[in-house]
């Protein structure tokens, strides 16, 4: 499954649902917020940060993609979560 994950730093309940979904060959994808939490899940996947004008994901060594990767990731992957 593919996880766009946008979700805010402090939204513990939708941190506890994802990481009850999560299955370790899961690809992640981290937009918007989730740019911050992308140093501090557990993820033990494939995962990228998706480019953003304003925001960077602080210490992470994540590849960045762009949207148009974003949306070959989705097509060619299948089911995919929002979590924001």
């Amino acid at each position: 499954m593919l996880h766009l994950i946008g979700l805010k730093p402090g939204d513990q309940a939708g941190i506890d649902t994802f990481r009850m979904l999560y299955q370790p060959d899961d690809i992640c994808i981290f937009t918007d917020s989730g740019l911050l939490l992308a140093s501090t899940l557990p993820i033990e996947g494939k995962a990228y940060l998706l480019e953003h004008p304003q925001m960077h994901a602080p210490d992470s060594n994540l590849e960045i993609i762009d949207h148009s990767r974003l949306l070959i990731l989705i097509a060619s992957h299948g089911p995919c979560t929002s979590w924001y």
